[in-house]
């Protein structure tokens, strides 16, 4: 059982930015996209000039037929004198971006700088671990956060308002419920700044992070242990006073539905604006980077883009109400490692697994029988 201190979940609230403060945040999110794109070009730059050296390729080649553990850790240890000398440190990356920094310190701070400069970092050091093959810098509107990392500077709440900058948007507070209000009692450890696209436009939201546990509502709990047993569509459940079997929240289907049409529509678009980029048998002939899309096409795309959004809502929503309903059965609970293997054997459809996304379910229970001091043992 974790301690509550080194617990924090997440509460995000609606912002009420006036029109110049909106038209602030979208250059303050398009200059700091920039920033991460440079630093990214940059560090790309000194990892190819790294993997062409005979060392590099030499290290990568041992350690990958290699398995003695003293044998391992000496090589690793030379990845990480060419990794420092090729300046891919995470030091080096945000050391890098000070200079990015002081150029447009009006619309930028150190903190979110640093947390770009670890973004980039990460990147990097999958391609250099080999955990990955290829990174890619942001498009336009591809970056959702700026985050800070203390309450005190950089993007803070004060008195019911986001205060960043020169900036001072308040939150809608209208709506408050139980849960937000007992929530803002508690201690923030750092916020950051959402853009999400709803409805074809750009809604920005203050997500806080607080310190401890989420707060519960005083409801009727057992405890004892559970045993859990997860199928592609239901849940089984077994405790010492109730056996009972839940349905998996699916798809709402009727979007579903919609979403079909909308991509065969896009599909039937895209191929009569661009026959060139198709062979006669109707396969997109490889390398085809020009392609023309029409005013209807870009309008069902921002459709089906919202299609998306509002079922990944609906379905997580639902999720999150069944994890809370399950997690009042019991104090500890045990479930069977699920994997693709259990999959095979029974011989699932991959459809069914996504319509439910147990996976995505057992990761929401988890996190909330955490929030609540109980366990989840596989």
């Amino acid at each position: 059982m974790s301690d509550p201190q080194n617990q924090y979940f997440v509460l995000t609230l609606p912002l009420k930015p006036e029109l110049w403060q909106q038209d602030i945040l979208e250059k303050r999110f398009e200059i700091n996209r920039q920033i991460y794109n440079a630093l990214l070009d940059k560090a790309i730059k000194q990892y190819k000039q790294m993997a062409q050296t005979k060392a590099y390729r030499t290290n990568q080649e041992k350690l990958l037929h290699t398995a003695e553990k003293e044998e391992r850790k000496k090589l690793l240890q030379e990845r990480d004198a060419l990794v420092e000398k090729y300046q891919l440190r995470s030091y080096d990356i945000c050391r890098e971006a000070t200079q990015y920094r002081q150029h447009f310190k009006e619309h930028t701070d150190s903190p979110i700088a640093q947390n770009l400069a670890s973004e980039v970092w990460q990147a990097i050091d999958g391609l250099v671990k080999g955990t990955a093959n290829q990174v890619y810098p942001k498009k336009k509107g591809q970056l959702k956060t700026l985050s800070g990392k203390t309450n005190r500077s950089s993007i803070k709440f004060r008195e019911d308002s986001l205060v960043w900058k020169g900036l001072n948007i308040p939150v809608d507070k209208r709506k408050l419920t139980w849960y937000e209000e007992q929530a803002l009692k508690q201690e923030i450890r750092y916020c950051r700044i959402k853009r999400i696209v709803i409805r074809g436009k750009d809604r920005y939201f203050l997500e806080i992070v607080l310190k401890g546990r989420v707060p519960v509502k005083g409801r009727p709990e057992a405890s004892g242990t559970v045993g859990l047993d997860i199928g592609p569509q239901k849940l089984s459940l077994v405790s010492q006073n109730n056996t009972s079997v839940y349905i998996l929240p699916i798809k709402n289907q009727g979007l579903e539905f919609r979403k079909r049409k909308l991509s065969q529509y896009m599909e039937r678009s895209r191929r009569s604006m661009n026959p060139e980029n198709y062979h006669p048998n109707g396969r997109i002939k490889k390398g085809s980077a020009h392609w023309v899309y029409s005013r209807n096409y870009l309008k069902a795309r921002q459709q089906y883009q919202e299609l998306c959004r509002k079922q990944t809502a609906i379905q997580k929503q639902a999720q999150y109400r069944l994890a809370g309903k399950i997690s009042s059965s019991g104090t500890c609970f045990y479930i069977e490692e699920t994997g693709s293997v259990k999959a095979d054997e029974v011989k699932i459809d991959s459809s069914y697994r996504m319509n439910t996304a147990p996976s995505r379910f057992l990761k929401i229970l988890e996190y909330k029988l955490n929030q609540q001091g109980k366990q989840l043992l596989f």
